[in-house]
């Protein structure tokens, strides 16, 4: 059982743990728990390649954690996860800068109002879901022959509940109400099927590939910029001291930094992980027949935007 909590932070999980030689791959490493995640893995010695849409964000970061004497070895690539050409052209640059990739975590996200990725995708499924899907699905097959166990860490989150359904042929609401919030619950179930199917299909290959997804918990960032119900959320939990709920950005990375580096986890691919410990998911977030048709679907919709 693990001996963390809801109040444990990232530095936490690895206070006297060595990571020196790992490599680890953090999408969205320039803001909130990202930064935290590359933090705590960096300050135990992994090299640690981060993605940041504004790379000047990405080398301010750098230069803040490496002011601080972290051990592992920063670097900072551009990468918008609403492109999916911007992935193609960016993934071998990325690739290049980590000889092996021992974790990737897959932490960016956006909730977004009525917008769209560059091919066309409602934002927060396009980015939070397909960006990711296939940044990953580029990244898979040196992860397969990189020849050491490689972990996939999935940021869902407990909206997952909050999706009542998931039509594979309404993903962008084009003929459904849209709301944002809605939107992004479905997003994160997307992420929590994707894991699922992920590690089905790495165990079932045989392939040496670990894969969690996690809620990290509700944390004061910039995701929530723009939507109201989640800002009087974050606004009333501020104001209440001790407030259960809420996470600093160091408590939201320890389930990342956990999941990605916790042998107690060895032989759980697929698990889903809240405040360190294995816990449950919504009836939709089981559904294995779910996660498969998800899975297609998203190549569908990849292949076809590529074709445009």
């Amino acid at each position: 059982m693990s001996r963390f909590s809801s109040r444990s932070t990232a530095q936490d999980v690895v206070r006297g743990v060595d990571l020196t030689g790992k490599v680890a791959v953090v999408t969205g490493g320039n803001a909130g728990i990202g930064v935290e995640t590359v933090r705590a893995l960096a300050g135990a010695g992994a090299d640690v390649v981060f993605t940041s849409r504004n790379v000047e964000a990405g080398n301010k970061v750098v230069d803040r954690l490496q002011a601080e004497g972290v051990k592992g070895k920063l670097t900072v690539k551009q990468l918008d996860l609403a492109s999916l050409n911007d992935i193609q052209s960016r993934v071998e640059a990325i690739q290049a800068a980590a000889p092996v990739i021992d974790y990737l975590i897959l932490n960016a996200g956006v909730l977004s109002g009525p917008a769209k990725t560059k091919e066309g995708f409602e934002m927060s499924i396009g980015t939070n879901h397909i960006g990711h899907f296939h940044f990953t699905k580029c990244l898979l097959p040196k992860l397969k022959k990189q020849g050491r166990p490689a972990r996939v860490v999935v940021l869902s989150s407990r909206a997952h509940f909050g999706a009542r359904d998931l039509p594979m042929d309404d993903l962008n609401w084009e003929r459904r109400r849209y709301s944002a919030w809605p939107a992004y619950n479905a997003s994160k179930l997307c992420n929590l099927l994707f894991a699922k199917e992920l590690a089905r299909r790495t165990r079932e290959a045989g392939d040496d590939i670990e894969v969690f997804a996690l809620h990290p918990g509700v944390i004061g960032t910039s995701l929530f910029s723009g939507e109201s119900l989640s800002n009087f959320a974050v606004r009333i939990a501020k104001a209440i001291p001790f407030f259960p709920l809420l996470k600093s950005p160091e408590q939201g990375a320890a389930t990342s930094v956990y999941a990605a580096t916790s042998p107690e986890l060895n032989g759980q691919s697929g698990a889903y992980l809240s405040d360190c410990k294995v816990t449950g998911t919504s009836v939709l977030g089981q559904d294995a027949n779910l996660a498969k048709q998800l899975w297609e679907k998203t190549e569908e919709m990849i292949a076809g935007a590529l074709r445009s």
